[in-house]
């Protein structure tokens, strides 16, 4: 007869946790200021726990919170982070970096991290889109065709849709490519170039014309989450070539998350030349692929 009672303390317990460790709205607004304060333009911000990032968002707004920080492909491209957490919690992608500052403002802890091993990027592909040097067209049974850029809208569904499509993109009968927001395995929001593949006889083909080179080409592919959680698609193989000089070949398989790679180009490294991207699989049933790539 005691386990209502029981029950009903325990739930009121629970909702008084919850009220007590909500972090206030004046906290969320002077944290921003802080951080307003010290951010350069190619920092990072992030938000911890993970959880908390809509929260971030909402009080940070897209000026600090932009898309480049929120939907990053890795943290190697930044410098310097300024992390802003609650509860103690501390972002995984940030461990080893080397702490700088840290400051607490009420319920926010505001750290301030430097990479110890940071990169310069010489290119990034995802600049490319939309601008002169870059064409993208679908070779099939037909022959190639040129996809057109242009604003054709947005496009967006329920679960199971996939990413949205931009609104700005190449497109050319069902191919289209352009740069989108993908939710990979881990629900994790990467920005990326959308091109699904378009299945067996079928190359979805991206060609930058003035790429600059380095080291190496460092890049990121994926599938939306629902496409590949259960491990029944088709692979999906993205080549990556300048003129007659293949860099390599890289697979994406279901289940495999968002999975990075990288390719030697030390023999063009200073050099400005075409970067042939190839996008090809078997099957276009739920291939929803989007890659990234840079030159390091």
């Amino acid at each position: 007869m005691f386990v209502v009672p029981a029950v009903a303390v325990c739930e009121l317990g629970l909702h008084f946790h919850q009220v007590s460790s909500v972090v206030p709205g004046e906290d969320w607004d002077r944290a921003k200021a802080e951080v307003e304060k010290k951010v350069k333009p190619d920092d990072l911000v992030a938000f911890a726990p993970r959880w908390v990032d809509p929260i971030g968002r909402e009080h940070f707004g897209p000026g600090i919170a932009t898309l480049e920080r929120e939907a990053y492909p890795d943290v190697t491209r930044f410098p310097r982070a300024i992390e802003v957490g609650i509860r103690g919690e501390h972002l995984a992608d940030l461990a080893g970096w080397k702490e700088v500052e840290r400051e607490k403002v009420g319920a926010i802890t505001i750290t301030t991290l430097a990479n110890p091993s940071p990169v310069t990027l010489r290119d990034d592909l995802l600049n490319h889109v939309g601008k002169q040097d870059m064409h993208v067209e679908l070779d099939g049974a037909a022959g190639p065709r040129e996809c057109t850029f242009g604003r054709y809208g947005v496009q967006t569904g329920g679960l199971g849709f996939g990413p949205a499509v931009p609104a700005m993109r190449y497109q050319c009968g069902s191919a289209f490519a352009g740069v989108t927001i993908l939710p990979d395995l881990d629900y994790r929001p990467r920005r990326c170039i959308y091109a699904p593949a378009q299945g067996s006889g079928n190359v979805v083909r991206l060609r930058a014309t003035s790429f600059a080179f380095g080291q190496v080409l460092h890049g990121h592919h994926g599938l939306y989450a629902e496409a590949e959680r259960d491990k029944k698609g088709a692979p999906v193989e993205l080549t990556l070539r300048s003129g007659d000089k293949t860099f390599g070949r890289v697979v994406h398989r279901d289940g495999e998350g968002w999975k990075g790679f990288e390719l030697d180009t030390s023999e063009l490294a200073g050099q400005t030349g075409e970067l042939d991207v190839e996008v090809t699989s078997v099957s276009r049933d739920r291939r929803m692929y989007c890659f990234e790539v840079d030159a390091r």
